[in-house]
């Protein structure tokens, strides 16, 4: 018996070490592992090299992690989030606007171990970027998998209709000006440049004209951290040709007006696939010379065009990290023998076969081709890809890196929005503006005479508020008590009144277990966060009052507050007063009642998240987008009129996400036209309280219908509006999805709500003490205004309606 007990623990244990080490590593475009019925060359090209590495390593087993994953600009939130949640993947990538937050918060393991057992991981690394990787400590945190640099793509196709030639792209800024000019002339629809609308889109290609310029957007400053220094003559003059791109118009040959050269459109990426722009940035790899899906016989690709400073582009780097919270030694040896490889000439190898069996070995780097035994194909190669290549990684500068480097390009597209908005503003003005911001941002501190003058006013204000707080508490309990007493008196004679109160309690415990718990708990340990300084993988620093000073500190904050109150009031105003509207016209129709309800309640029925969407597309800003379609006639019919009377002429096309004026209104608007029909429903059944012969003998009285409505159907109402208030400014206050979905906060901050700055801060910029200190503020905001809507609903008596 102990012979067969010995051979099944020597069998467990068998199966138990045959079992392959599970990777779990970062999904996503670009990194995670592809599904195999992929089309796209890129992707079964990555996917190749994951199956050879699992070829080649049974015993170890990679899978993409799972969880929230966004795309677009937000993409790297996803990652965060997974963090903080304790879901984050075991190998995980890394930019180098990430790269010193990311070690920052611990969650990079040092890899120079690793790294002095194989030499030849960094074989292919450039010495520009291996700068970087060792600029925070002189130790590397991450491995490079693909090194890109960016370069200007243009249409050789759209260049030929409008007369240039496709093997002589711009080489200079005012060559750059002239050849938009030419092709939006002669090639109607279609604009000369393109600049992304995401957030921190047009501040990502824009540092290549600064460059370019002759300046710089971050310089190292004191304990790792990076200081802004756009506020030169170097950076304006980078600002005025951003403006001359996106807002000088200009008379053509024939007469018509044309421009601006370039758009900002969050659609920019689909427009280049529509043949809509002619030239815009792009990346260019070590493997693969076009980074472009288009056909590479239509594409060009050259050498930025060269400011007053030269011919300046940025150059980046996909990184693999491991995961520091790894401490299993077999783990770790797991997650290194895969980023080995996938850095290894092996996998270029790969790379390069799959590419040239999918037909595409005009655009692989011909080194790599004779280098893998394709010499013959080289000379397939365009010449112009390979010299744009090999120049702009000679010229090409780091993506701006540092502590808290991760903001620079939303506070960017900030001064660009400035100028493009508000072409008459002083650039140098504006990015005066901008530099100081931007080093709030990324030095992250004020100066400590400053701060101790400022920790003294919040520390009176924080006494002042706590002997206020007392003194409610304090008014509440003596008030619950005189209720108690006037209770207890009205009691029959004889009741055991300690049964009652037992009685009472043990009613109400497990409601206020349930929410001590569950609200109340997580309240009080999120009231801890707010004064320290948390990180998710270190220890917390206790800071005190710092972070609430710095939320009463930033005027970002106290615009977001405004921008929140603007929200509610438009909701308020026009969400909150149609729903009552269209409940009294539904009850008055007297046929098709349930038809209409119906079709009101339907936008329910569909998520938030797509209705923001579908009405992103509804707000296209050019003249064949949807509402300015419907608006169009209406405009035509009101100019004539409005100009006689002295009024400039409004244009047929609105920017209804890029205007300021406009975009918090556009923002309000999808979220009224979805929660009319649910509010109509519950006023509907609310009006079914209102007995019917009050009505009958009010038209007996000769009362007219808005009489009926003021002094009957609106009391009968009051309660339910009251509640619904409190749900609306409650909701209108932490509104972000909205937001987030069509403008990101933008344009010029004329939409970022606390919602989004709040979870801007925690989740993008890893802040949660910052983040934690402004949620109680605006948490302490609506608990007010939810208590004295709660007292005025105490004094109301409810009654069962009969439906």
């Amino acid at each position: 018996m102990r012979r067969i007990l010995g051979l099944f623990v020597l069998l467990l244990a068998a199966l138990a070490g045959a079992e392959p080490v599970t990777i779990r590593m970062m999904a996503g475009p670009g990194q995670g592992i592809p599904p195999r019925e992929t089309t796209n060359p890129r992707e079964m090209t990555r996917r190749a090299i994951f199956d050879e590495f699992h070829a080649r390593n049974p015993d170890l087993r990679v899978v993409n992690a799972g969880g929230l994953e966004l795309i677009g600009d937000r993409a790297e939130s996803g990652f965060l989030m997974s963090m903080a949640g304790d879901t984050a993947p075991d190998v995980f990538y890394v930019n180098f606007r990430q790269y010193f937050s990311y070690i920052d918060q611990g969650f990079c393991r040092p890899l120079d171990d690793l790294i002095a057992k194989d030499p030849a991981s960094m074989d292919r690394v450039q010495p520009e970027i291996e700068k970087v990787l060792r600029s925070y400590d002189n130790r590397i945190y991450a491995v490079p998998f693909f090194q890109v640099a960016q370069a200007l793509y243009y249409r050789k196709d759209i260049y030929a209709k409008a007369g240039l030639d496709p093997n002589k792209p711009p080489r200079t800024w005012e060559e750059f000006e002239a050849y938009s000019r030419q092709i939006m002339e002669r090639v109607p629809g279609t604009r000369g440049f393109v600049f992304s609308g995401g957030p921190g889109g047009q501040g990502y290609w824009w540092t290549n004209f600064v460059w370019q310029a002759g300046g710089e957007v971050l310089v190292p400053a004191e304990r790792g951290y990076a200081k802004a220094v756009v506020n030169t003559p170097e950076a304006a003059k980078a600002l005025e040709f951003y403006r001359r791109l996106t807002v000088t118009t200009w008379k053509g040959a024939d007469g018509k007006t044309y421009g601006p050269i370039a758009q900002v459109t969050p659609t920019w990426s689909q427009d280049v696939k529509d043949g809509k722009v002619a030239m815009w940035f792009s990346y260019t790899n070590d493997v693969m010379l076009s980074m472009s899906d288009l056909n590479p016989a239509l594409i060009g690709i050259a050498r930025m065009p060269a400011g007053p400073a030269g011919s300046y582009n940025e150059i980046n780097s996909g990184m693999w990290a491991i995961n520091a919270s790894i401490k299993d030694p077999k783990k770790i040896e797991a997650c290194w023998r895969f980023i080995d490889f996938f850095v290894s000439q092996e996998a270029a190898r790969i790379s390069t076969v799959k590419f040239v069996d999918l037909g595409l070995e005009k655009l692989i780097n011909p080194v790599l081709l004779k280098q893998f035994g394709y010499a013959d194909l080289a000379g397939t190669v365009d010449p112009g890809y390979v010299e744009a290549n090999e120049k702009l990684f000679q010229t090409g500068k780091p993506e701006p890196y540092g502590r808290n480097s991760q903001q620079v390009y939303l506070v960017l597209d900030g001064a660009l929005d400035r100028a493009r908005l508000d072409p008459n503003r002083p650039a140098d003005q504006i990015l005066e503006e901008v530099n100081q911001e931007m080093n709030r941002k990324l030095l992250g501190y004020i100066p400590e005479a400053e701060m101790n003058a400022l920790r003294g006013r919040a520390t009176t204000a924080l006494v002042i508020v706590l002997l206020i707080t007392a003194g409610l508490i304090a008014w509440a309990i003596r008030k619950a008590r005189n209720v108690e007493a006037w209770v207890e008196q009205r009691m029959p004679a004889g009741t055991d009144r300690g049964r009652v109160r037992r009685f009472v309690v043990w009613c109400l415990l497990p409601a206020c277990l349930s929410i001590l718990v569950w609200a109340y708990y997580p309240l009080v340990k999120g009231l801890v966060i707010a004064f320290q300084d948390y990180r998710i993988m270190q220890s917390p620093q206790w800071v005190g009052l710092d972070n609430f000073i710095n939320v009463f500190t930033s005027s970002l904050f106290w615009k977001s507050l405004m921008n929140s109150v603007i929200y509610v009031g438009l909701t308020i105003v026009m969400g909150f007063v149609l729903p009552i509207l269209l409940a009294l016209a539904l009850n008055e129709i007297p046929r098709f009642t349930l038809f209409f309800r119906t079709v009101f309640y339907l936008p329910a029925m569909t998520s938030g998240i797509v209705i923001a969407f579908m009405w992103r597309q509804f707000y296209d800003r050019a003249e064949t987008g949807l509402l300015n379609s419907l608006l169009a006639p209406i405009i035509q019919a009101i100019n004539p009129l409005w100009m006689r009377m002295g009024g400039g002429e409004i244009p047929l096309a609105q920017d209804w996400l890029g205007d300021p004026k406009l975009a918090m209104f556009a923002v309000v608007l999808p979220g009224i036209w979805a929660g009319a029909g649910p509010g109509s429903i519950l006023y509907l059944a609310a009006l079914k309280n209102v007995p019917q012969e009050r009505y009958e003998a009010a038209d007996l009285d000769g009362a007219e219908w808005w009489h009926k409505i003021r002094y009957m159907t609106l009391p009968s109402l009051r309660p339910l509006i009251l509640i619904n208030l409190l749900g609306v400014f409650i909701a209108g206050f932490k509104a972000m999805e909205n937001v987030f979905v069509l403008t990101g906060g933008g344009p010029l901050y004329s939409t970022h709500t606390v919602g989004l700055e709040i979870w801007t801060n925690a989740f993008m910029f890893l802040k949660f003490g910052y983040a934690t200190a402004a949620a109680w503020v605006m948490g302490a905001i609506l608990i007010g205004f939810t208590l004295i809507q709660i007292r005025s609903l105490t004094r109301m008596k409810f009654t069962a309606a009969k439906l």
